[in-house]
């Protein structure tokens, strides 16, 4: 199975985890995917997943981009890799149960080719 953050890793080599303004480049990436220049947004959403290696963000919005390009078995992966890591913080309750049932939600939306509405465009 591919693990695509190594791939990210050995692309984008610039990143340093948790030393980042990882806000500055999430903004940057939904405004990237907002206006439709997705290969901006790719590369943001990249750098924000090696920025913030313990947060889903990053994942969660390579999901929705390789969702909405087409990129199935991208989309897939990535968002069971956001999935997997914000459950983690069901554990200290520092996130909602509500937000796990939407990513899980969008899960089963990606598999079955439905259109998902990114969270920061609600």
């Amino acid at each position: 199975m591919t693990d695509y953050i190594t791939d990210i890793e050995k692309e984008i080599t610039y990143i340093k985890p948790c030393e980042e303004d990882d806000s500055a480049i999430e903004e940057a990436g939904q405004n990237a995917y907002i206006s439709g220049d997705y290969k901006t947004a790719e590369l943001k959403f990249k750098e924000l997943a090696l920025a913030q290696p313990d947060h889903h963000a990053g994942c969660e919005c390579l999901a929705m981009l390789y969702a909405k390009t087409g990129q199935a078995e991208k989309a897939v992966w990535f968002q069971e890799r956001a999935l997997v890591i914000a459950r983690k913080f069901l554990e200290d309750d520092s996130i909602d149960i509500e937000v796990i049932e939407e990513m899980e939600d969008n899960l089963g939306r990606i598999k079955n080719g439905l259109e998902i509405i990114p969270w920061w465009k609600i």
